[in-house]
């Protein structure tokens, strides 16, 4: 039963570079099997972790081969695995760009900048075919006129999410309108979603339906009390 282990008992005289050559082939083992692109930076960085921590041990090893006893090249390979091991679980639950909540982007708003402002800057961008600086800036008019309109109040900073489900207590009918462009406008600014001209002319009539509403919206009854009278 024992026989088996022998051979990881039997002193290995290894260089420093074969070593670490040993370890990075053991990685780049692991990352055969159709790795996803957007993982490869985390895969570099696991390599070079590993060949820093294989130096550490081959540094602690270093009396050892200087006294000619050697390196226990099974303690090195066990090592190793553990490496591999730690490896793949960064890969796999690691903080990737997609995992950025859109809910803690702000719209940077400009209080001083009035919404017809804004559209003009979104009609320069669409006119230019940068989508994303269009949907950006007309999502931004859209909050300004909110703001202008007394339905949200002035923020120096307030996300889409934010803004999206304040505008809607006082305009229930734009709720979903609300939330979709909250949602383009996160995806867009703060995700990997490309634009397009679609996107910009969605925003463009989310925008004219909210100024509209905004506009006949009976302020005055939102500010009423439950119980009423006087």
């Amino acid at each position: 039963m024992t026989g088996w282990l022998v051979p990881l008992d039997i002193p290995v005289q290894i260089g420093r570079d074969e070593a670490r050559q040993r370890a990075v082939d053991e990685l780049a083992k692991a990352k055969y099997g159709g790795t996803p692109d957007w993982l490869s930076d985390a895969a570099s960085r696991a390599e070079r972790l590993a060949q820093r921590f294989v130096d550490m041990v081959l540094e602690l090893t270093r009396v050892r081969q200087a006294s000619g006893t050697g390196v226990n090249w099974g303690f090195v390979l066990a090592v190793v695995v553990l490496i591999v091991a730690i490896g793949l679980v960064v890969w796999r639950v690691g903080l990737p760009r997609w995992q950025r909540r859109h809910g803690t982007g702000s719209l940077e708003l400009d209080p001083t900048v009035p919404a017809s402002d804004y559209r003009h800057l979104a009609a320069g961008h669409a006119e230019s075919g940068d989508w994303a600086a269009a949907v950006r800036d007309r999502f931004r008019a859209l909050v300004r006129e909110l703001e202008i309109q007394t339905i949200l109040d002035v923020r120096p900073a307030r996300t889409a999410w934010e803004a999206a489900y304040s505008a809607s207590r006082v305009l229930p009918d734009c709720r979903e309108a609300l939330r979709e462009g909250a949602e383009t406008f996160n995806a867009v600014v703060y995700g990997d979603r490309p634009a397009d001209a679609a996107a910009y002319d969605r925003m463009v009539q989310l925008d004219d339906r909210v100024a509209r509403a905004a506009a006949d919206a009976d302020l005055a009854a939102e500010s009423v009390p439950s119980g009423g009278g006087r």
